[in-house]
């Protein structure tokens, strides 16, 4: 009964008609869709890192995308509390959204929502749907504006079409090089190992971008390493965390199954559902996001991701051993 009533079927956009019938936006989608809104309560639990919503394997099509966005926020604003109200923003441990065949356009809507919202997730889970160019810009711009460091990214089995052998631009260096300039990546924390020393904790960002259309996808990565430098970009073969000398990473990431793709000559990649039915890649075409301020929503700064920046080595560590503060990153040419 609940699967029935998520479906819904009310005959309209409701994303739409929800936001455009107020011009404030804030409205109790709860007290307007109580049966959707009962239903979407199936699929919402608790986790360590904060809320889970799991709406994976066909429980999130494209028509129930405006459904969703409703629902969390009201789910939010009704066990949160408004930000402005209570001082804190809206945080989630996990978005799974996998296996549901969601088109660009749908996967680009969700992360500009989330931005717009200011919801900070943990965890996103996208893969098996048909992301292609248009999200991986959205999800850029979503990361850059995003205070707060992601652990996982999942979009693998999308529709993701890229040419490294061309050289060009691609969303993927660009979110590669977000990653590099934002201040709040890779995590990292202070560790006591004994004998009153301590040690940098590096916690590398999980990133699955396999089973996509991504050629030479080794060249795009040579590029990274180069234009970065070896001593601050470090791909690793696992996600574990490690200790690191210096805390010279700006980048650390496990580029889980990154090197299958669905390009012949490069390996199958990962299987993909049959109901999926990706359609053809379309053409490359990157649109470049306006640059922005540094990295997490604050104001303005001559900081962004468009090139690589460079960062003074770690300070010295403080008597306890939070998290590391941000460093802001002095520009330099690309």
């Amino acid at each position: 009964a609940a699967s029935a009533a998520w479906y819904g079927g009310y005959g309209y956009d409701s994303h739409e008609a929800y936001y455009a019938a107020h011009p404030t936006g804030v409205r109790d989608y709860a007290s307007e869709k109580p049966v959707a809104y009962a239903a979407f309560l199936n699929y919402v639990t608790s986790g360590y890192d904060g809320p889970v919503v799991t709406l994976s394997d066909g429980m999130c099509r494209d028509t129930h995308v405006g459904d969703l966005l409703a629902c969390l926020e009201s789910w939010l604003y009704r066990n949160m509390g408004p930000p402005a109200v209570s001082g804190h923003p809206w945080r989630m441990g996990r978005l799974d959204l996998s296996r549901n065949a969601l088109s660009d356009d749908s996967v680009t809507m969700i992360l500009e929502r989330l931005k717009t919202l200011d919801i900070r997730t943990r965890r996103l889970i996208l893969d098996a749907n048909m992301a292609g160019v248009r999200s991986l810009t959205a999800l850029v711009e979503y990361v850059w504006n995003c205070p707060e460091a992601m652990v996982e990214i999942g979009l693998s089995d999308n529709g993701v079409q890229i040419d490294a052998d061309s050289g060009t631009e691609d969303p993927i260096s660009a979110l590669l090089r977000c990653l590099y300039n934002h201040s709040s990546y890779p995590w990292k924390a202070l560790t006591d190992v004994g004998g009153g020393r301590q040690q940098i904790q590096v916690a590398p960002l999980v990133l699955r971008l396999g089973g996509n259309f991504v050629k030479s996808g080794h060249l795009l990565l040579d590029r990274i390493l180069e234009k970065g430098g070896r001593t601050h970009v470090r791909f690793l073969p696992i996600a574990d965390t490690y200790m690191s000398d210096g805390g010279e990473e700006f980048l650390a990431v496990f580029m889980q199954g990154f090197e299958q793709q669905r390009i012949p000559g490069l390996g199958a990649g990962a299987p993909v559902p049959l109901a999926l039915a990706l359609p053809p890649p379309p053409s490359l075409q990157v649109q470049q996001p306006p640059q922005r301020g540094g990295g997490g929503g604050g104001a303005a700064s001559s900081r962004s991701y468009s090139s690589y920046s460079s960062r003074s080595s770690v300070s010295p560590p403080p008597a306890v051993a939070p998290p590391l503060a941000p460093r802001r990153r002095s520009p330099r040419p690309a």
